[in-house]
């Protein structure tokens, strides 16, 4: 079985170990210490919450996903779904959720073919940044000394899309400042927007929140985890290949196991993986992949994937300088920004520091690969 895990949520002997940094977010929560968790995408953030959590006896964590989320009618509803697949095991409190939300008409449904539960709420009932005070409320009136809770807001930058944001985010501050026995967490991949929201001196939320930083794995420790998956099946990999890993990677936690896991399918028990296995590997993840950078190519304009192609075969600094201009046929350097922009928002792109980068290294590759 493949032991390399991307694109989920892991725990236990699949959690590449962070002591530091645990103690302090599990110290932070025993605390009731609100913090925002910041960090590029795919670095482990919201593994590290949860194995955070995972540990602390009686907590119980409160997980609502932000990613996408484009009214405060959308957001009171996944709060209330969170709520609900909590406290799914707590009758006595679940009545009152039911009752509290019973406008909303939530109901259970199993897919017939996964078999996999869900809970839907009534679409014609509308919820305003009022409701989320009042679902709030509910989560303060959950906590006990027997049974803590944490609160796990992730993606939480993606709240500024929203009509709304000023009003939502200053009443959801509101409620949160005077639940100082709650810890809140709230993570974020686009350090710009976290910082809107918790730096700006203008943003209810400033100053709110501890911040915790995720950077990338220590080289050596993550080294030896990757190792010693693949030998627990029965492979090696050179220590050549497995820098030319991290590099292809951009040495991010999960686009290095996605690698590793394409060079587990095209490897067998007793192979020792060279550098030569990882063409072959990088071309798997494109198959898996192709319609996906399809179809990003088909919704952005000629000049926004100049800029791109521009961007993967000479690097993402100094994108205004005559050099770069010239290079992929744009004139105008106010062209460029403004592409950018557009490619941000499609978070096609992200930008760390002065350099943009792509925010999927394997989409930078197949754009190289074919001769874009």
């Amino acid at each position: 079985m493949d032991p390399f895990k991307f694109g989920q949520v892991v725990s236990g002997k699949d959690f590449c170990p962070r002591p530091g940094l645990i103690k302090h977010v599990r110290d932070y929560i025993k605390q009731g210490q609100n913090m925002y968790v910041q960090g590029e995408r795919r670095i482990g953030k919201t593994s590290l919450i949860y194995e955070a959590c995972l540990h602390l006896k009686k907590y119980r964590t409160v997980y609502v996903d932000l990613f996408g989320v484009k009214s405060s009618d959308i957001l009171a509803k996944r709060i209330v779904k969170a709520i609900i697949s909590m406290e799914q095991k707590e009758s006595g409190f679940f009545s009152k959720i039911f009752e509290t939300f019973s406008h909303l008409r939530p109901s259970f449904t199993v897919d017939p073919i996964t078999g996999l539960p869900s809970i839907s709420l009534d679409a014609t009932v509308k919820m305003t940044p009022d409701d989320i005070e009042t679902v709030l409320d509910l989560i303060a009136a959950m906590q006990t000394s027997k049974k803590p809770v944490v609160v796990v807001f992730d993606e939480f930058q993606d709240i500024l899309k929203l009509k709304d944001a000023d009003e939502t985010l200053a009443m959801m501050r509101s409620k949160i400042q005077f639940q100082s026995h709650i810890p809140y967490v709230f993570t974020g991949s686009l350090r710009n927007k976290m910082d809107e929201i918790f730096i700006d001196p203008e943003s209810p939320f400033f100053k709110s929140a501890i911040l915790v930083a995720v950077g990338p794995l220590a080289e050596t420790s993550f080294k030896n985890f990757i190792i010693k998956r693949f030998e627990n099946g029965g492979r090696s990999i050179n220590a050549n290949a497995l820098e030319q890993v991290f590099e292809i990677a951009g040495k991010v936690s999960g686009d290095i196991q996605q690698l590793c896991s394409a060079l587990w399918s095209i490897s067998t028990t007793g192979d020792s993986i060279e550098q030569n296995s990882i063409p072959k590997a990088v071309e798997l993840i494109f198959a898996r992949e192709a319609k996906v950078y399809e179809a990003d190519i088909n919704i952005i304009s000629e000049q926004q994937f100049k800029c791109l192609a521009g961007i993967a075969r000479y690097g993402g600094k100094a994108l205004t300088s005559s050099q770069f201009l010239m290079k992929i046929g744009i004139p105008s350097s106010a062209s460029v920004l403004k592409a950018l922009e557009r490619l941000i928002q499609l978070r096609i792109l992200l930008k760390s520091g002065d350099e943009y980068k792509f925010t999927n290294p394997f989409f930078r590759a197949w754009l190289l690969y074919k001769n874009f």
